[in-house]
């Protein structure tokens, strides 16, 4: 059949029942619309495993030729709850608070739309990927997502998360309109497109605020050219204490390492006792005040951040990671040193000492 649309153009196309005036059109983003979306339910984890679930969404919707899009950070979670409580971060925030998208796509443009700005334009009935399990534990869908994307009945198919695309049910799935997939998904599309992912990941630009403060922070502490040593403790330090991995230990190889050379310490660990063996070695840490002084908010999350950025912008970096414990924040501070140009070879994880 000839149809003539509005702006006057003719095409051919199938007939079309005319939608019902009477009746709610909840899918303003029906199946004839072009534009196709892909997200993630976003995650109550820390900012590095909130950071995967973007990268994947990104790296997808790009394989997909979709628009990716870009969840709202969480605070709700253990690592920034306390944070919430005193007001120094809100529960929830956009993404681009935190992270120069656009610069971070420069090599590798995607289509991308913030959630609050498109929410509203999803549909209630759209095609989906079939979810093979429900959420972990630590995904929560807002209120108002009352889509009914998921089939259930793949449920009991596997314990892991996993989508129809994996069991050949549906090659890459170009057709659905929208695919939500959980925090789960991430490793699946890690495998999938590994070295799209891990570029994205090495390409990552924070905001100008941690990028630019970050650089200011460290030329205080110590100038331009520094050692940086990222020691995790916090959830990790019994493990890292059953390596020997102390923070006497540590402390004492950082310094054959250096070589006279000045350190600054990157930890989540800021108790007096770690303080002291820290300042009697001559290190440096950067702390509220430091923050403050370059208008960077005085939350957990930006102190991390620009302690990230210290140990990706540093000469030399020292990391700390045991066999058993695998840690996302080295594997992100080794992949962002790299997309810097940085000289990862003389970097020197630790992963056990005598």
């Amino acid at each position: 059949m000839r149809w003539l649309d509005a702006d006057g153009t003719e095409r051919e196309a199938e007939w079309q029942e005319p939608a019902d005036p009477k009746q709610p059109n909840e899918d303003v983003c029906a199946a004839g619309q072009e534009e196709k979306y892909v997200w993630a339910v976003p995650t109550q984890e820390g900012f590095a495993l909130q950071l995967n679930s973007l990268l994947s969404v990104l790296t997808l919707a790009r394989r997909l030729k979709r628009t990716a899009v870009l969840m709202p950070l969480l605070f709700t979670g253990p690592h920034y709850r306390r944070d919430v409580a005193l007001r120094r971060l809100p529960p929830t925030q956009r993404i681009d608070a935190y992270i120069n998208i656009s610069a971070t796509l420069a090599h590798a443009p995607v289509r991308f739309a913030h959630f609050d700005d498109v929410y509203r334009k999803m549909p209630r009935s759209a095609k989906c990927v079939s979810c093979a399990m429900t959420p972990p534990p630590h995904v929560r869908c807002a209120r108002g997502w009352d889509y009914a994307w998921c089939d259930r009945e793949k449920v009991l198919r596997t314990r892991r998360p996993r989508c129809a695309a994996y069991y050949g049910e549906v090659r890459w799935p170009r057709e659905c309109a929208l695919c939500i997939y959980s925090a789960g998904f991430t490793p699946g599309v890690q495998l999938k497109d590994g070295d799209a992912w891990k570029l994205l990941r090495a390409s990552v630009v924070l905001s100008d605020i941690y990028e630019a403060g970050a650089l200011n922070v460290a030329a205080d502490l110590v100038g331009s050219s520094y050692v940086a040593l990222h020691l995790r403790r916090g959830d990790k330090k019994h493990t890292m204490e059953k390596y020997g991995l102390t923070v006497p230990a540590v402390l004492d190889r950082v310094s054959l390492i250096a070589r006279g050379r000045s350190v600054i310490v990157a930890t989540d660990d800021r108790s007096p006792a770690t303080l002291n063996e820290v300042s009697k070695r001559g290190f440096r840490l950067a702390d509220r005040a430091h923050l403050e002084r370059h208008a960077i908010p005085s939350d957990s999350l930006s102190a991390y951040l620009v302690d990230l950025l210290i140990c990706a912008n540093a000469d030399v970096w020292v990391g700390t990671m045991t066999g058993d414990n695998k840690s996302k924040q080295t594997a992100l501070i080794r992949s962002l040193r790299k997309g810097r140009g940085r000289d990862v070879v003389k970097d020197v994880v630790l992963t056990r000492l005598p």
